[in-house]
């Protein structure tokens, strides 16, 4: 994986991103299971006025925004399915198998702290310290590659500067 290329400058910014697209799509998906249900959804989004044109059984508006939900749910599953791709990749990169499996299952998997704890068989706090070095240890070598890129970078200007002379 190239670090650098994806951006990437903080493992546990990335990793949560990778955890909010997975809540905001599950969020997608219940919203098209109340329009498809026809109930109103100004609860959970309360910009959007509720279906109430024609009456309490008028439930033609419902076809649309059931496709539109559809749409926008498989624009960010394709979303979410890439940064788990990208996530996996990263935490692959760390040579201990506890870190990699707590990143994993948390980050990834989206277990909860007490569901990696038991997985792993740790307590939960000595999981979430384990978690620390673990991103610690991510933050090392995403320092390591930007560090390395700018060295390659400017010997490449400087090489550059000395053949034009």
């Amino acid at each position: 994986m190239d670090i650098v290329k994806s951006h990437i400058v903080d493992a546990r910014k990335y990793l949560l991103a990778i955890r909010e697209q997975h809540y905001e799509l599950e969020e997608l998906k219940y919203e098209r299971y109340l329009e498809e249900n026809g109930l109103c959804i100004k609860v959970s989004n309360p910009a959007r006025a509720c279906i109430s044109t024609g009456g309490s059984n008028d439930l033609s508006n419902i076809p649309v925004h059931i496709e539109q939900f559809m749409e926008q749910i498989a624009q960010e599953e394709a979303t979410l399915y890439q940064m788990r791709s990208q996530g996996k990749e990263l935490i692959s990169l760390l040579p201990d198998a506890r870190g990699r499996a707590i990143l994993k299952y948390y980050y990834i998997d989206f277990l909860t702290w007490e569901q990696v704890a038991m997985r792993i068989h740790l307590s939960p706090s000595r999981t979430y310290s384990s978690h620390r070095l673990a991103l610690d240890e991510l933050n090392q070598l995403i320092r390591s590659a930007w560090q390395q890129r700018l060295i390659h970078t400017l010997k490449t200007y400087w090489q550059g500067k000395d053949s034009s002379k």
